[in-house]
């Protein structure tokens, strides 16, 4: 682990620091709505629908000069769409998965909350795409075995995330929303009633406007990643150098840092983080062929863990080796065993998720990026790694693969293939932040809460922005798509509530 001194940990961070507030004067404008979203990812996006679709008038502010949405899984229990091929997910179980894979730290009204209306807002997404001619398709390529694995991934085709964000704005517009990009919110206003009543944002040029909003403010900012503060404070045990895989780097946790400076309470420390495994030369193509379970060494040449493990679990053990990445190794026998390794989320190889192809393996290998090599040893010394551990390694790997059981760490014996067919194989896996899941405690109307747990008036927080729900030291592939689920079930549920608010 990286050396981060305690005083990186235990120093006075700016963002507790109290902002000093913006004068009138300063404001060049004053615009009045009923409900002011900010953020346009996924849940500000589905939020400012909800609010417009419940008659209220509606703006919304994003930093960025577009919407900012990635991914690709999207979760729901029981949607039509599952109906209509025989899919039935027991619900109560779910909701067990998730708060035991969260070490219980989440709060499970909130995760019933989910469950109780992922299944009704999918069918809204699923009426609005029909509406779009926008294509959904159901993932069901994952397999279970260590644990849970559900049957639950929806993805919008064809370009995933992008499709749904695309298809929520041309909504939004068609209902009447004002989107303002370009406008990054600054300050929170809570009057003397303790009501939250408005934002100051400001524009390109500098200038400072108001926006109120008669019923409410509803928080959509997404996480902190790119806040190197916010991580050192908040996700205290991952090391102060991990890469954070975020372009462009919008999510800096700002609103977070207003909802703090107006009172508002925030989960409890270690936050929980979504760690993705990568090759080391890019984030594309090839990296999805070495990311599959196939024999894993660090830099000793030995191997260390269950390649096998949901991704989350798997990069805390890499996290733990020496220099923190780790070595895939496959053989000459891969297109014949890639078809066996379809096993946790987002490592499957066939469509409508990542592909790679021939070519990309031909260009990481021509540039180096895999070394390849016709001999265990000879794979070694490009590895740069102690060629008798590593050839013991191999031994003792393709010994228990022979014998289809994994004494050592209880891989599942279809992706237990052995490394006897060269040429051989090489890729270097590291660790990366995708996003921070943990946020602001919210209740079951999606209200931020303050430090005595009671609801902010006029405050109401969705997506990752929110927290009250995930818990533990990694985001679980049990549930894959929860966090998108999350993000536009609350948003749906955040919007109406905030619409249908009485003053």
């Amino acid at each position: 682990m990286s050396g981060i001194t305690n005083s990186l940990r235990d120093k006075e961070y700016r963002f507790d620091t109290q902002q000093d507030s913006i004068p009138d004067k300063q404001i060049k404008e004053t615009k009045f709505a009923e409900v002011v979203i900010i953020g346009a990812g996924i849940a500000g996006l589905t939020a400012a629908v909800s609010a417009a679709e419940a008659g209220a008038r509606t703006i919304l502010l994003e930093k960025g000069d577009t919407f900012h949405v990635r991914g690709l899984h999207n979760a729901a229990l029981n949607s039509r769409l599952q109906k209509e091929v025989g899919i039935r997910v027991d619900k109560e179980r779910v909701i067990a998965t998730i708060m035991e894979f969260g070490q219980y730290r989440g709060d499970q009204r909130l995760v019933k909350l989910w469950a109780d209306h992922c299944d009704e807002t999918m069918d809204w997404l699923l009426d609005m795409a029909k509406e779009a001619k926008v294509e959904v398709v159901l993932d069901l390529t994952t397999k279970d075995w260590y644990f849970p694995n559900y049957p639950l991934i929806h993805v919008f085709i064809p370009d995933r995330q992008n499709t749904l964000a695309q298809m929520l704005l041309e909504k939004g517009r068609s209902l009447g929303v004002e989107y303002r990009f370009e406008m990054p919110a600054v300050r929170l206003l809570r009057e003397a009633n303790g009501r939250v009543a408005g934002v100051i944002a400001r524009d390109r040029d500098g200038n400072y406007l108001k926006y109120m909003a008669e019923k409410g403010i509803v928080l959509c900012t997404g996480d902190y990643g790119n806040d190197r503060e916010m991580l050192l404070r908040y996700c205290n045990w991952l090391p102060e150098d991990l890469k954070v895989e975020y372009d462009p780097p919008v999510n800096t946790g700002d609103g977070h840092k207003m909802a703090l400076q107006v009172g508002a309470a925030i989960d409890e420390i270690p936050h929980c983080p979504m760690l993705f495994d990568f090759a080391t030369f890019n984030k594309q193509g090839i990296f999805n062929l070495a990311r599959q379970p196939w024999l894993y060494v660090n830099a000793r040449g030995e191997r260390f863990m269950n390649e096998d493990l949901p991704w989350g679990y798997e990069c805390n053990q890499i996290l733990r080796q020496p220099g923190r990445f780790a070595w895939s190794i496959w053989d000459a026998k891969y297109p014949e065993e890639v078809p066996l390794m379809r096993s946790q989320c987002c490592k499957n190889m066939g469509p409508p998720t990542y592909l790679w192809s021939q070519s990309q393996l031909d260009h990481a290998v021509e540039k180096g990026y895999v070394p390849v090599a016709q001999s265990i040893e000879e794979l070694a010394e490009k590895m740069g790694i102690q060629v008798e551990s590593f050839k013991a390694t191999v031994v003792r790997y393709n010994e228990l693969a022979r014998s289809g059981k994994d004494r050592d760490f209880g891989k599942h014996p279809d992706r237990l293939t052995t490394i006897e067919k060269p040429p051989f194989y090489a890729c270097k896996m590291e660790v990366r932040l995708m996003v921070v899941l943990s946020g602001l405690k919210v209740n079951t109307r999606l209200q931020v809460l303050d430090t005595d747990g009671l609801p902010i008036p006029g405050l109401y927080a969705a997506g990752n922005v929110s927290g009250s729900f995930f818990g533990g030291g990694a985001y679980s592939t049990t549930t894959p798509g929860v966090t998108h689920s999350r993000a536009w079930t609350f948003g749906r549920l955040a919007g109406r509530n905030a619409a249908a608010e009485k003053i």
